[in-house]
């Protein structure tokens, strides 16, 4: 292998660490994003006064017109 061959693979070498290394980094600031944004949702959730964070005692029993949204019918009619 010639001088400027075993050069050009350095490069390429030396270019594929530099992208690893900015992968890592990435991965590693997203990580500390999600687990920030979860922390600061299960504040939010034990928060009384922001909405939508904690759900209404009388949303319970919304759980049927959930599934009729979904599924284009209730599991009560299917069951008669």
């Amino acid at each position: 292998m010639d001088d400027e061959t075993r050069s050009d693979h350095q490069e390429i070498a030396a270019e594929a660490e530099r992208e690893a290394d900015d992968l890592k980094h990435q991965g590693d600031k997203l990580g500390e994003d999600i687990e920030a944004t979860k922390a600061d949702w299960e504040h939010k959730q034990e928060d009384q006064s922001v909405p939508g964070a904690v759900p209404d005692p009388g949303d319970e029993g919304d759980t049927d017109q959930a599934a009729q949204s979904e599924h284009g019918e209730s599991t009560q009619n299917a069951a008669d």
